[in-house]
Parts: structure tokens; C-alpha cells; sequence
């Protein structure tokens, strides 16, 4: 269960099918495959072995497919590159993994100038996009001139396909280390979890680095589909691509789908052919996911999971999608049920399932086998067989989860838990609000009061007063903020998650407790 194979099976059922389009360009299953042969051995005659970690900074593009399964195809580990990192942040994931090589498209080269100066180990460099030079590799340069020469497996499904590094909101990122079969397994479940045809044309939007918009690629070619790749998210472009391409099956961040909904085109889009939409991240509010759902006609699935998990762990299909628009809106705060192949349970503090809120616990064969070189981490995170997500949820009599927040953002309140997404929900209700956060601060008398950071739209007009009532009827009097303070924006890290950590030190400095 190697990942290349995916492509070399294809290639051999379907090898004139269309693989992937991306801008003007068109290749089919084989040409895809010729042209990842073609890398693979020019990385394997510029010295690239297995199990050494070659590092991929790269916009969406037909070079990043082909870049990846090529690495596979040597036996070389795959560690994905978040374009929007500093290049000091870059450099601290090359160097943690002591990346041989870094692959990069043109549009990023200023990010890889900054990363090779910082960086010890890359001792290659290959520019997508790129002239030959003295100090980088073009990749269409290395195509020319190398082989589509067949390759027998130089690894086993034990070994490892990739080191994804997580976010690190709360501190320096971490390697997940994923080893073929497991990402593999990961992979088929996904396929049947997200009702993957091979006759789908599905839109690339998430960026190909990111676990989830990766996982979500890779399930449709493993299905024979054609990924249609958005090299850059703009509401225009992803319109255009829907309706000149036929996209039956799309994949975005709740962030993206609101933006479409902001877009002026959007109903006037042709969604006719668009079967299936998934999005992951976080719930959307009710009333835009229903202007959504009735615009695009199709059916709607959340994802959850993490990266650890190898990578999706809870589906919300489409039915009930539907039930919660029509009768249930609570449903719709759910992240769904248990895929195939997944064990999921909700833990107290000692360790044993609760009915009441706890820790998300995930089992099965696709989960991580630890954290690159952290190996406390690592023991902290697995704990007899289980994943301990640091997720808060609980579940309903159907089975259906229910996120509540991450374990460290708790507030307690006067001796009430308030979880700050329940809160965040209400807020993000209101049609003056953009964005908002939550966050315990300092208080005298209830040690942590609730406070809500909240951007506002654009030529929007409310007070601090005005959200608290509107919070009132809607909230427990405990989770209701005691203030709110404006700001133009949210801190967030480089996937897009809020730096809560960030927004909480300006109220709690100077104090020896944080809690």
C-alpha cells in the first residue's frame, strides 16, 4: 500500500482519461504519470535517497501532484511547505527535519530566497517555474532531460510518506510522521466517506500543503477523478473554473464558501453540474450554509479531523445537511458521525468514555505513528492506541458529534465551563459581525469573565451594548461576555486559525496565573 500506486493504477485503467487541469494545461493519467517518472528519477540521479525528507513549497499547480508522488516513488519523504510561513518559520520546519532538498514554485521564489538563507540542510533546491542556474534546478529542465524509466518500490508501507507539520498556534510546529499504509488506509476510507465517483471533475481550491484539501485530492484520484487545480483562491476565478470545467465536486474552508456567498456573481453561477460540496475547519452559520445549499443545489458534507488522525475522521453527510436546514438547526452544528474504519469516543478526565462533554479520542489504522523526534509529544498525544485529539466534544443519541472547543481554550467561570465556540456561534449569527473570538480574561470576582473580540462589517453599526442583548435568550446568562472590544482584525497564524494565544496575553500580562 505505497501512495504512488494510486497513480500507477490509474494510469494503467484509465490512461487517457484527463488526471488534472490546471490553467490551459491538460494532462491525462498518463502523461501524469510520465512526467512523475520523469521527476522521480531526476531526483534519484541528483542524489535523493530513500527515506531522506524533501521539502515542497509550492501554489497549487501540476507540478505539486506530480512533485509528491515522485518523492513517494523513491522511497523520500514528502514534508509540505505552508506558503504563507515567514522564512524564518520556513526555516525552522527545513532544518527540524533536515530537509535534503526544497522544491518551490516561481511565484514563491522570494519566500525560497528567504528560506535558503536561513536554512542549513536543503542542499538542492529545484525552481517549478525556473531557469537552470548555478544554484537551482529547473523542474521543466530535469523533465527533459531524464527518463520515464519504471522503478520497482525502494520502500515498504511501514515506511514513511510524510511529515506534516501542524500549525503550531501554541507553539513551535510538530512533524506528524505518516507512513504509507497508513495515509493509504486513510485515503480509501476518505473515498468512501465523501462519496467519491470516478466520473467526478473536482475543484482544487485548499491549498495542495494543507492535510485536508490534500486528502481531499488525493481521494478523488485514488477514484480516477479530474482535479481541476486553482492556483490561488479569488471568488471570480473559482466561479469561472465551476462552470467552464463542469466541477461536480468542490472543497473549500468555511472562509472560502462565505467569501462566494459575498461575491455579487454567485447567483448568477451556473451550479448545474455541482454535485457534492465539502468543506472542513468549522461549522457555518445556518442562515448563509442555507443560502448556499439552495443557490448550488448540491449536496453539502462537513469534515472533521486532524492531521494526526491521518486526516478525516467525522463526515456531516447531506442528509443531515437537510434535516438541520428544514427542522433540527442544532444538527448543524455537528461534525457528524464516525467514518468507516473509525473508532470515536468522547473521554472524561479519567480517561474512560462520558456522556457528558470530554475529549475527542480517535482509533484506527490510519492514525500517526508520533511526532518527528518528540517522542513525549508523542506519548502524550497516543495513549493505548488512542489519539487524544485535545478536542471538547460530546455526542448525541444518533451518534453525532459535537465540537465545544479546544481542551486549552476553556474558560471557567465562576465554576461554569464556557466553551468559547458556543459562544462564537451566537455572535457570528449577527449580520453586523465578520469576525469574532472569545477568550477568558481576568476577573476580580468570577476569576475568568467571558470577553468577545469582534470585527465588524464594513459601514456596519452596533455597540457593545447592542451584541449583549442580542446574545440574551440565545446564551446562558454565565456564557453571556461581560464586555466586547472592537478591532479591525484577529490574529491568525498562516493556516487561518485565531492566535487566541495571542489576543489573551494582552489581557492577562503581568499576572503569575493564567486561568
Amino acid at each position: 500500500m505505497l501512495i504512488d500506486q494510486i497513480l500507477w493504477r490509474q494510469r494503467a485503467s484509465r490512461a487517457e482519461k484527463t488526471a488534472v487541469v490546471c490553467g490551459a494545461r491538460r494532462f491525462t493519467y498518463a502523461q501524469t504519470a510520465e512526467r512523475t517518472l520523469r521527476f522521480a528519477n531526476a531526483l534519484r540521479g541528483l542524489g535523493i535517497e530513500p527515506g531522506q525528507r524533501v521539502a515542497v513549497l509550492s501554489s497549487n499547480c501540476a507540478e505539486h501532484i506530480e512533485a509528491v508522488y515522485a518523492i513517494a516513488a523513491i522511497g523520500a519523504v514528502w514534508v509540505p511547505l505552508n506558503f504563507r510561513l515567514t522564512p524564518v518559520e520556513l526555516a525552522y520546519i527545513a532544518d527540524d527535519c533536515e530537509a535534503s532538498a526544497v522544491i518551490y514554485s516561481t511565484d514563491l521564489a522570494q519566500s525560497a530566497a528567504g528560506l535558503r538563507d536561513l536554512a542549513k540542510h536543503p542542499r538542492l533546491w529545484i525552481g517549478i517555474g525556473e531557469a537552470t542556474t548555478a544554484s537551482v534546478h529547473g523542474y521543466d529542465d530535469l523533465l527533459l532531460k531524464s527518463a520515464a524509466t519504471e522503478m520497482a518500490p525502494s520502500v515498504g508501507g511501514g515506511d514513511l510518506f510524510s511529515i506534516m507539520y501542524t500549525s503550531g498556534t501554541t507553539g513551535r510546529p510538530k512533524g506528524v510522521m505518516l507512513p504509507h499504509d497508513r495515509f493509504f488506509l486513510g485515503t480509501v476510507l476518505s473515498t468512501i466517506g465523501l462519496k467519491v465517483s470516478e466520473n467526478d471533475v473536482k475543484l482544487q481550491a485548499i491549498p495542495q500543503f494543507h492535510a485536508g484539501g490534500f486528502i481531499y485530492q488525493l481521494a478523488h484520484m485514488a477514484a480516477g477523478a479530474t482535479i481541476v487545480v486553482l492556483p490561488k483562491f479569488e471568488t471570480g476565478a473559482t466561479l469561472d473554473l465551476i462552470e467552464a470545467e463542469g466541477v461536480t465536486a468542490a472543497g473549500f474552508v468555511p472562509s472560502m464558501l462565505l467569501a462566494l456567498l459575498e461575491d455579487p456573481r454567485f447567483a448568477k453561477t451556473d451550479f448545474s453540474r455541482v454535485e457534492r460540496v465539502m468543506y472542513g475547519g468549522s461549522p457555518i452559520p445556518e442562515d448563509r450554509l442555507a443560502r448556499a445549499v439552495e443557490t448550488m443545489g448540491a449536496k453539502f458534507l462537513q469534515t472533521y479531523g486532524q492531521t494526526e488522525a491521518g486526516v478525516l475522521v467525522t463526515i456531516l453527510d447531506d442528509e443531515d445537511h437537510l434535516r438541520g436546514l428544514k427542522e433540527s438547526p442544532e444538527i448543524l452544528r455537528s461534525c457528524g458521525r464516525a467514518m468507516v474504519g473509525y473508532e470515536v469516543a468522547v473521554l472524561g478526565d479519567d480517561g474512560r468514555p462520558t456522556d457528558d462533554v470530554g475529549e475527542l479520542a480517535v482509533r484506527s489504522g490510519s492514525l500517526m505513528t508520533g511526532y518527528w523526534r518528540r517522542p513525549a509529544e508523542s506519548a502524550e498525544t497516543l495513549v493505548d492506541g488512542w489519539l487524544r485529539t485535545g478536542d471538547l466534544a460530546r455526542k448525541d443519541a444518533e451518534e453525532r458529534f459535537y465540537l465545544v472547543d479546544r481542551k486549552k481554550d476553556l474558560i471557567v467561570s465562576g465554576g461554569e465551563n464556557v466553551y468559547p465556540i458556543e459562544v462564537e456561534h451566537v455572535l457570528s449569527s449577527h449580520p453586523a459581525v465578520l469576525d469574532v473570538a472569545v477568550v477568558g480574561v481576568p476577573d476580580d470576582r468570577w476569576g475568568e469573565a467571558v470577553k468577545a473580540v469582534v470585527v465588524l462589517r464594513p459601514a456596519a453599526r452596533i455597540d457593545q451594548a447592542g451584541l449583549l442583548d442580542f446574545c440574551r435568550g440565545k446564551l446562558g446568562g454565565f456564557k453571556i461576555p461581560k464586555s466586547v472590544d472592537f478591532a479591525e482584525m484577529l490574529p491568525r497564524n498562516a493556516s487561518g486559525k485565531i492566535q487566541k494565544n495571542l489576543l489573551r496575553e494582552q489581557y492577562w500580562a503581568g499576572r503569575s496565573r493564567k486561568i
